[in-house]
């Protein structure tokens, strides 16, 4: 039992911090215990932490970008062996592993849940007492979606029962063991929390840096894409979009500075929920896979706005950020794209390409768009999957994306070259859960994950 305590007491602790900075301000610092609905909601507001610090493993295992053999040596071991896929070592330990920061969110939301329901105004503020505790609800979610689609096996309906998932912690209690739940369980998890959220979050936030109604659909969507099941995919895209369908005209629209040397505006008309992750060290010194590059069209406005060059250091600037960080929060551009491929998936081939044109218009130089028209289903569903990689690069669904397309016969072979040596990662290995941070497996005893 001794192991369990201290490795939680380790994530809980680096977790309370952010709860203690807000906690710190307060005059009596050692004696306040957020009591009231307002208070509860501050430990919500950290967001430097739950805003800005989204992981980027989703970047760094993506095959849209390339890395020269004297740049990836100039990386620390990590990120080398992240890069490659290794099996071994592939994130530092300690606080600054995205398995802590994300187990650390996890917590505050815990907190939150766990403090919520004594607030001692909930009957006299209702609205906010459930708005806070749909945002936590969110939060944890948001969490778990993100850690199971690197610590875990793609969704297998024919598996998910049996396939390790991750520890699902749901309460402040630091004596439960962390035990390894199933892939089913977690997600059941993931869609149980958003969809309790939803009902909870308004219809509109006071600003897109708290969650609301359309961001708790859109994470479902992105749930239900991951586990490859686009009739449910479908139902919550098209929830979202009834309360937000705003898309930008890339050509002049608000939210564009086409002069800029990033120019989407942070807080641009298509961000549903804004989160950030760190540019990483990996895309840094990397170059967009030249034949992403060469799929933009020469009248492509995303060619030229998104992308500095093939080859240019720094290489990405159409962040929804308006700045160096990688937006990777849901946007509208998402929603239709998981409408057009769920409608296409279900054989609904006119409305799939209907839904299609209808954002690609508006990425192309006015005039010049041709309308996207196919004969088959399979056609339009090759159309969506490529669109979808161009609009959504470097938001860290790449890699997601990979593990649930193999799962259905999309038969995708990742490849690194480096010093003349081939790394690959083939369809469904093993690899596509990466390993856990040794420190964890230590502390707690948890398996690690199959090689």
């Amino acid at each position: 039992m001794k192991k369990w305590i201290n490795s939680f007491l380790l994530i809980s602790t680096l977790a309370l911090m952010g709860c203690e900075k807000f906690l710190e301000e307060k005059p009596n610092k050692k004696l306040v215990v957020p009591s009231t609905v307002a208070s509860i909601q501050t430990l919500l507001d950290d967001y430097s932490t739950l805003n800005q610090k989204e992981v980027t493993t989703g970047i760094s295992t993506c095959d849209d970008f390339t890395m020269s053999t004297a740049n990836w040596l100039s990386l620390d071991q990590n990120n080398r062996n992240l890069y490659v896929w290794s099996a071994n070592n592939a994130f530092v330990t300690g606080a600054g592993s995205p398995w802590t920061t994300l187990y650390a969110n996890v917590y505050k939301a815990n907190v939150v849940l766990d403090r919520i329901d004594d607030a001692i105004d909930r009957t006299t503020n209702l609205t906010a007492w459930g708005n806070v505790k749909g945002q936590a609800l969110f939060l944890r979610a948001r969490s778990y979606l993100n850690l199971l689609s690197i610590w875990s096996l793609p969704y297998d309906q024919a598996t998910s029962t049996t396939d390790m998932g991750v520890p699902l912690r749901l309460d402040v209690n630091f004596n439960t063991p962390s035990v390894r739940a199933s892939v089913e369980v977690g997600y059941q998890q993931v869609l149980n929390d958003l969809r309790a959220a939803a009902a909870l979050l308004p219809n509109y936030p006071v600003h897109v840096i708290r969650p609301s109604k359309p961001a708790a659909y859109a994470f479902l969507a992105r749930a239900f894409l991951t586990m490859n099941k686009p009739d449910s995919c479908l139902k919550y895209t098209a929830l979202a979009l009834q309360l937000k369908s705003n898309l930008m005209d890339y050509n002049a629209s608000e939210g564009i500075n086409s002069k800029a040397e990033y120019p989407f505006l942070r807080f641009n008309p298509e961000v549903i929920f804004e989160t950030y992750m760190p540019y990483p060290a990996t895309l840094q010194k990397g170059d967009i896979d030249k034949e992403l590059y060469d799929s933009y069209a020469t009248n492509d406005l995303r060619k030229t706005m998104y992308h500095r060059s093939a080859t240019a250091v720094g290489i990405f600037k159409g962040t929804y950020s308006g700045g160096t960080f990688l937006f990777n929060g849901p946007a509208t551009d998402e929603l239709y794209l998981m409408k057009a491929e769920s409608l296409a998936r279900l054989e609904d081939k006119e409305g799939a390409l209907t839904t299609l044109n209808e954002l690609v218009l508006k990425r192309f130089k006015t005039g010049t768009f041709v309308p996207y028209t196919a004969t088959t289903v399979a056609e339009v569903l090759q159309m969506v999957l490529l669109e979808r990689r161009k609009e959504l690069v470097f938001r860290g669904l790449r890699w997601m994306d990979v593990r649930r397309l193999n799962k259905i016969g999309a038969n995708i072979t990742m490849k690194r070259q480096l010093n003349g040596v081939d790394y690959l990662v083939k369809p469904n290995e093993l690899r596509y859960a990466l390993p856990i941070p040794e420190d964890i497996v230590e502390l707690t005893g948890m398996p690690q994950n199959y090689r």
